[in-house]
């Protein structure tokens, strides 16, 4: 390897040395030229031992820094079709009523027999009345002859309640000096269950005021009737019925003439 690096550079350092010649010495004319004298061609060679270049040892490769992952965005959600409407069906064909056949009349023994029981039917019906109203009559006779008992017993009752009150009217009564014989004064007496009497008005007079206000004085004193108070205790309706409010004619017997 060292044989083959020494040619190249001999043949270097003569070039350079004849090129050093020509610019000291010029390059020489036809005229001056002088026979040569053949001398010894003499090379200076330097042996240049070239020394081993140190080739720089190969870089390390650098660790490429590792990507980052590119977040992708997120893809937009599709719009959601909404379904096509469906074409509506055409309504379907009517179906062609076919006519039944109408039934034929009743015959003559049918028509015989319904009249026969209506007939039965009617006749039903009219006894079914007739028997209510014979119930119902019999029920208003029924209450005719208890309401009449009751109007006997309670005028009985009430005409001997009524004698009584006059009994004790004519007690607390004071004759005044202008009574006549037939003089009469009708009053109504309102009381209570207790038997206090507690109002009275005339409602006939007798034509004279002071034969009225004796009546009403005499009611007046009496205040209060215990009768009426056992009364209303033994039979309430008929106290109320009767004696609630009631009304008396007044008209002494013994009046003189």
């Amino acid at each position: 390897m060292t044989d083959i690096k020494l040619l190249p550079a001999a043949v270097t350092v003569s070039l350079h040395t004849g090129i050093i010649v020509l610019l000291l010495f010029g390059i020489p004319t036809m005229q001056d030229t002088k026979p040569l004298e053949a001398r010894p061609l003499a090379i200076q060679a330097k042996l240049v031992i070239e020394k081993p270049v140190s080739r720089p040892a190969p870089a390390k490769p650098v660790a490429k820094p590792t990507p980052k992952p590119v977040v992708k965005p997120a893809p937009k959600p599709e719009p959601v079709k909404k379904p096509e409407p469906k074409p509506t069906p055409p309504p379907p064909k009517p179906v062609p009523q076919v006519k039944k056949p109408e039934p034929k009349g009743p015959t003559p023994e049918e028509i015989r027999k319904q009249k026969e029981q209506e007939k039965v039917r009617e006749a039903a019906k009219q006894r079914a009345l007739e028997e209510e109203i014979r119930r119902e009559q019999q029920k208003e006779l029924a209450d005719a002859l208890a309401s009449e008992d009751d109007l006997v017993e309670d005028g009985e009752l009430a005409s001997t309640y009524a004698d009584l009150i006059t009994t004790l009217i004519s007690n607390n009564w004071t004759r005044p000096l202008s009574a006549r014989n037939g003089m009469q004064t009708t009053i109504q007496i309102m009381t209570t269950p207790t038997g206090e009497i507690v109002g009275h008005t005339i409602t006939r007079g007798s034509g004279d005021s002071a034969f009225d206000l004796s009546v009403t004085r005499a009611v007046t004193r009496l205040g209060k009737i215990e009768e009426l108070a056992e009364l209303a205790r033994k039979d309430p309706s008929a106290y109320e019925k009767n004696f609630r409010r009631f009304t008396i004619n007044f008209s002494p017997q013994d009046l003189r003439r």
